[in-house]
């Protein structure tokens, strides 16, 4: 009975098919192999094709692969521990097995430091060598499993790390190779009317230098507007380097002072804080999430602290921006939304913490001292110094000092988990001193979040604070230092925001609501931010309120009401879609809008939209969009007409990086990137994106990794030519932050040949042999019907056959190739030492 077995082989062996034996190759052959070590021999009946001799010695010692290096996917204790490459390689008595290194063992989550202690490891050990792992620990074994490429190893529990979900050891964190890029973001748009004509233009930059662990940062931007001419900014440069030892980084420059405890603020010092993303289970920051309701083609910018950190052409409806980069800073978002016709609207959206919670016995801290840097003339120094400790399951507490010239504050505060959420309370006490006199007072802060199991609500917000009139934030007190008329700011008084979200049966209802009041403002500033998003079998909708107010006694309230629909074109796999989508104002303005948008290709990196409108007061109007995902770069541009005038936008944004390799163009890239290198291949697909693919040099940018934790690089290999072969499809990489990383894919290029070899005597060539070219290295194994696939050979050369203590050789001369073939074959004649042989 002969048993055949499917098996699918992950990775490509750059010595050809014939070399993919092993339990691959065997296992479809109808052979069952014996467990390694078992010498047995093998019944050469069912494997000879006529007179054809057989040489399988590897695998008559039970082995199940060849020598080599493979991906394999890993097991620490039956827990999967992720995929490495894994070498394999005969012992003394000629079985092939997996070589387990010090490396290994410390990348998937032994405990390496302790077996060092116990001296199980000798000091000066190789970490790259092969050990043997059921000496360094009595009771630990390995296993692999051939047909799933599968490497089970078993550590008793004491030597396994006890690190936390998420835990890379540091030793495996990678600062990356000396790099310089930036990161741009351009937009332009122009609008055209009667008596009226504006135009907005806006590049953003955020740039920087590597060199070792040190991290050179500087953000940027340009902008400009009619009748404002053109004004650069520098939002600020800083220089940042690990501190390991305390789990955080110490920076200097143009930075913003930890935000968990008092208001962020902008300063020219230094400062040392916790880096969470070296913590296990970590939380990696809060981003914002800005929604509002544009009337017709606007631009939607954000400021913090008066910078310009956002800008995006939206078309009318309602629009949601979640990708702002976080700064560091926790001060309020200005939204500035600039419609086609000229006209702005502006709110204020709240940007800070959540409840301040941290586990049992979990640190963190941030120093920070220097110069107070705003718009305004007065730089007082300062020093402030925030804490945070774990002190149970269920208890944080925290506080924090801060000392300037003429004003000091001190906060103290607590965060408790309880069964009705997470929620923290601090009070901070602050001294002031300005030309207007003394002034002291107190805030208090109330924050919760919570999220209903039940129902999936989720409260991702809640907050209050109340000040009493004579509490100053730090910046307040500089703003009153610099006007002493105590009109030049706004005193909050008190602040309630909250935000929830929603998931009903096919949709999701989210509700915003914010409120501001002030000592010396009448009026309070108001948001409220309501809608809902669903859908039925392929047609989604959405209707959306949007109402703002500022402070002011001459402040108007703005509303907004939007309504969309969605209509799949054709069949579910269609990508083109038709849409419907009218917004309506208190001021009695409206615009409906309908189109028809969707992909160009089958790649979805070619998008495209068709639209049309009508308003009140720009009556009629029509407009085409487009946009592009490149592998450089990702284009915009609208181009629309009303009776009103004409409307005209345009965007680009990607980056830009030197490397050792030369510079290389890419998508926007996150604060911690790759640079990939496949040599001298082009277009070879990354990370199963179509954007991301190597230029005519080789070189490709995977824009975002996670630092410290494990990222893994995969190439697809159906991007890859058949004249092309990789060592390896999927690499590892544990970045610290801010670094770019580089790895090389091995690859080569050239002629896929099948010899169908004889021997001089008109004899077959023993199924198993092993060929090796004139430099010794394995290019094959000859199967059961005396034919060899070798790839990457020269045009002419030599190839040598061994089995056993026989041997011949191979002289060869190729024709010229014929490029529509996946393979070429070749009969050769293989002769034995003293005879001259070749091609046919």
């Amino acid at each position: 009975m002969v048993i055949v077995r499917k098996e699918i082989v992950r990775k490509p062996i750059a010595i050809g098919v014939a070399a993919q034996f092993g339990a691959p190759c065997l296992a479809l052959l109808g052979l069952v192999l014996p467990a390694a070590g078992h010498a047995v021999e093998f019944n050469e009946s069912f494997l000879r094709k006529g007179d054809g001799p057989v040489a399988l010695h590897y695998f008559e010692k039970g082995s199940a692969m060849l020598p080599g290096g493979y991906d394999v996917d890993v097991y620490l204790n039956h827990a999967p521990a992720g995929r490495q490459t894994v070498l394999f390689s005969p012992d003394a008595e000629g079985v092939v097995r997996p070589a387990i290194s010090l490396k290994l063992l410390r990348a998937i989550g032994v405990d390496v430091a302790r077996l060092e202690k116990e001296g199980r490891v000798a000091a000066g050990t190789d970490e790259a060598a092969a050990v043997d792992l059921a000496a360094l620990a009595d009771g630990a074994s390995v296993e692999f499993e051939s047909d799933k490429l599968a490497l089970l190893l078993s550590v008793p529990q004491a030597y396994v790390a006890r690190n936390a979900r998420g835990y890379v050891d540091p030793s495996l964190w990678d600062d990356g190779v000396p790099a310089a890029y930036t990161n741009y973001q351009a937009n332009y748009s122009r609008n055209d009317g009667s008596g009226y004509h504006s135009d907005y233009h806006y590049l953003g930059l955020r740039s920087g230098v590597n060199f070792g662990g040190w991290r050179f940062r500087n953000e940027s931007s340009l902008t400009g507007s009619s009748g404002t001419g053109t004004r650069f900014s520098s939002n600020r440069s800083y220089v940042e380097h690990d501190i390991r030892s305390l789990r955080g980084k110490g920076a200097a420059g143009e930075l913003y002072t930890a935000g968990e405890i008092f208001d962020s603020v902008r300063f020219l010092g230094a400062q040392v804080s916790t880096d969470l993303g070296m913590l296990p289970e970590s939380e990696m920051g809060f981003a914002p999430v800005v929604r509002g309701i544009a009337e017709s083609n606007a631009v939607v910018e954000v400021r913090q602290n008066g910078y310009v950190i956002y800008s995006v052409a939206v078309p009318p409806g309602a629009f949601e921006i979640n990708d702002i980069a976080s700064s560091g800073s926790n001060g309020d978002l200005e939204i500035k939304i600039t419609e086609a016709d000229g006209r702005v609207r502006r709110y204020t959206q709240s940007y800070s913490y959540m409840p301040v919670m941290v586990r049992r016995g979990s640190l963190r801290y941030a120093l920070a001292g220097g110069a107070y840097r705003a718009d305004g003339r007065s730089r007082p120094k300062f020093v402030q110094g925030t804490l945070v400790y774990g002190v149970s399951d269920d208890f944080t507490g925290y506080g924090g000092v801060l000392a300037a010239e003429g004003y000091s504050a001190l906060a103290l505060g607590a965060g408790v988990n309880t069964p009705i959420g997470g929620v923290s309370l601090d009070v901070t006490h602050s001294q002031s001193r300005t030309g207007n006199g003394k002034r002291q007072g107190q805030s208090l802060r109330f924050l919760y979040s919570k999220t209903v199991y039940p129902t999936n609500t989720t409260f991702t917000m809640v907050g209050y604070r109340y000040s009493t009139d004579g509490y100053r934030t730090f910046s307040q007190h500089v703003e009153e230092k610099d006007n002493t008329d105590g009109y030049g700011f706004r005193r909050q008084k008190s602040r309630l925001d909250v935000n929830i979200n929603q998931p009903l049966s096919r949709g999701s209802l989210y509700l915003g609501v914010g409120e501001t009041s002030y000592w010396n403002r009448a009026g309070n500033s108001r948001r409220l931010q309501l809608g809902y998003s669903g859908s039925y079998k392929d047609i989604s909708y959405s209707v959306a309120v949007s109402h703002t107010r500022d402070s002011g006694a001459n402040a108007r309230p703005s509303t907004q009401v939007s309504l969309s629909l969605s209509i799949p074109l054709g069949k579910a796999p269609s990508t083109h879609r038709a849409y419907a989508n009218a917004v309506s104002s208190n001021g009695g303005d409206f615009n409906l809008q309908g189109g028809v948008s969707g992909y160009l290709n089958d790649s979805n990196t070619v998008n495209y939209g068709v639209q049309t409108g009508y308003s009140r007061d720009g009556g009629g109007s029509g407009g085409v969009s487009l946009g592009w995902d490149t592998p450089t770069a990702r284009l915009t541009g609208n181009v629309s007409q009303s009776r009103a005038g004409s409307h005209v936008d345009a965007g680009a944004s990607g980056s830009l990086v030197v490397h050792g390799g030369g510079v290389t163009l890419g998508q926007p890239v996150g604060e911690t990137f790759a640079v990939v290198e496949v040599p001298k291949v082009p277009d070879v697909s990354l990370s199963g994106s179509q954007t991301i693919r190597t230029d005519r040099r080789g070189y490709a940018v995977v824009p975002y990794l996670q630092p410290y934790r494990v990222n893994w690089l995969n190439i697809d290999p159906s991007s890859i030519g058949t004249q092309t072969e990789i060592a390896e499809n999927a690499k590892m990489v544990v970045p610290t932050r801010g670094a770019v990383v580089k790895t090389r894919f091995q690859a080569e290029t050239g002629r896929r040949v099948q010899f169908e070899l004889s021997l001089d005597k008109s004899g077959k060539v023993p199924f198993g042999a092993q060929a090796y070219d004139a430099k010794d290295k394995l290019i094959g194994m000859v199967d059961n019907q005396s034919r060899l696939l070798a790839f990457g050979i020269p045009e002419q050369g030599r190839i040598d056959v061994r089995w056993g203590n026989d041997s011949c050789a191979v002289s060869y001369l190729l024709p010229p190739q014929n490029k529509e073939l996946t393979y070429e074959r070749q009969p050769v004649t293989c002769t034995r030492a003293g005879t001259v042989g070749g091609a046919k």
